[in-house]
């Protein structure tokens, strides 16, 4: 039976599936959150267009100046940029055993090369100013360019992937216990650790109509060019879970355990309590005490994989769990009891509801209304699987539950209620 196992960096899936010894410190959760980016700007680039040539989206003019010299603004900026860059390059170079074991790190320390960070300044500068210089006139004129929303799409998604991203950090230090803490101690150490999704969506959203609304972007027309990239980016976002092993997992499936070899096999009667008993201090560090570790028991059939309802993260990048025998790499730990695999779930759902806003963008005339269904979707979805994921409980009211599923039901509240006024709205107003 094939064995799944965790993959942190890139080289280790690699050379684990091909044979190779390669070493190169691409972590697989960023590369995945990369191509994450990347497909969600690819399906909003169509969608865009796609509304431009219906006549849904209309574009702004605006005026520019060109054949200007590249002013000294222009010229500090590239020089820092390129300084910047240079520094940190010639660092890795120079110190490239520090940078391979500790890649993050490394970025956000102050090591780097001045001298390659001057030479760096001084080609970017360089660079800048022989660009406006070939685009000089003798005298700079202003002209009028006519600009549709696919061609802010570079604006939109970065726009997006900055406040996302600060958004996900700020509602995770809320969600964890020594959140802020950690962060305040190795804010940059912790930047990238524990994001939470919502937090993302929350203020990216925010963000995005905000700059729609600058840009006079029809908002509810983006909205819906939005909903099936969102939703796509969060498949592929979860892919770099499950591949790297992040611990974004589900409770503990008690009907399979680990062996010191990293496989998972099926638990003998008084298992499930020996191995609780043998890694007590990694379970009381999780969950406080045995009494609290959450637990269900689920015997899958033997014609499905046993991968879809245990896993135990072998080699997962956070080290978590117990020690792999044998093991000498840097990443050598796994879950003593195999946990139900979540982010293998959310793939599964968020593919199925792509499929569905795909299938349903053309047949949905009311504007905002496609968007409406993806926030209903994506509060069903997180709610349904934060039954058997492991987080935080809260208690809000007298309820407790998870900081996820009260935001859920928040989701798919407002995306009713968002359902029901676009609706009123369409029978007042006639649709061209």
């Amino acid at each position: 039976m094939v064995q799944l196992r965790s993959y942190a960096t890139l080289a280790e899936l690699f050379n684990d599936w091909f044979g190779t010894n390669m070493r190169f410190p691409v972590f697989s959760f960023g590369f995945f959150v990369g191509m994450a980016f990347l497909v969600a700007g690819w399906i909003l680039y169509k969608e865009l267009k796609r509304k431009k040539e219906q006549g849904l989206l209309q574009s702004t003019n605006i005026k520019i100046v060109v054949g200007k010299p590249a002013s000294t603004s222009e010229l500090i900026f590239n020089g820092i940029i390129g300084f910047l860059v240079g520094f940190k390059i010639g660092g890795m170079i120079l110190n490239w055993s520090t940078f391979n074991d500790a890649p993050q790190a490394f970025v956000f320390s102050g090591e780097g090369n001045i001298l390659f960070g001057l030479l760096g300044g001084i080609a970017l500068t360089y660079l800048k100013y022989r660009e406006k210089k070939k685009e000089q006139l003798p005298q700079p004129k202003e002209k009028t360019i006519t600009i549709f929303p696919h061609d802010r799409l570079g604006d939109i998604v970065m726009v997006a992937a900055v406040s996302g991203i600060l958004g996900a950090k700020i509602f995770s230090n809320f969600e964890e216990p020594n959140g802020w803490k950690d962060f305040i101690e190795d804010p940059f150490g912790n930047f990238f650790n524990g994001l939470t999704i919502y937090g993302g969506l929350l203020l990216g959203a925010l963000c995005v109509i905000l700059y729609a609304k600058s840009k006079k972007i029809h908002v509810l027309h983006l909205g819906d060019a939005v909903a099936p990239a969102l939703i796509l980016a969060y498949a592929v976002g979860r892919m770099g879970c499950q591949v790297s092993g992040d611990g974004d997992w589900g409770i503990l499936n008690s009907a399979y355990v680990s062996q010191a070899d990293g496989s998972v096999v099926a638990a003998q009667p008084g298992d499930f309590e020996k191995v609780l008993e043998a890694n007590a201090a990694y379970f009381e560090r999780e969950f406080e005490s045995l009494d609290n570790v959450p637990s269900s028991h689920f015997e899958g059939p033997s014609f499905l994989p046993r991968s879809l309802f245990a896993q135990n993260y072998a080699y997962n990048v956070n080290n978590e769990g117990a020690y792999i025998q044998g093991c000498q790499g840097d990443w050598c730990g796994q879950l003593p009891v195999a946990v139900y695999p979540t982010p293998i779930y959310e793939i599964i759902m968020s593919l199925m509801i792509f499929g569905i806003l795909w299938f349903l963008r053309k047949k949905l005339k009311i504007p905002g209304m496609l968007l409406a269904l993806y926030v209903i979707f994506a509060g069903l979805e997180r709610y349904f699987i934060e039954k058997i994921r492991v987080n935080n409980v809260l208690e809000f009211m007298g309820i407790h539950a998870t900081q996820a599923t009260f935001i859920s039901i928040i989701f798919i509240s407002f995306g009713l209620g968002m359902m029901f006024v676009l609706w009123r709205m369409s029978k007042r107003t006639p649709q061209s």
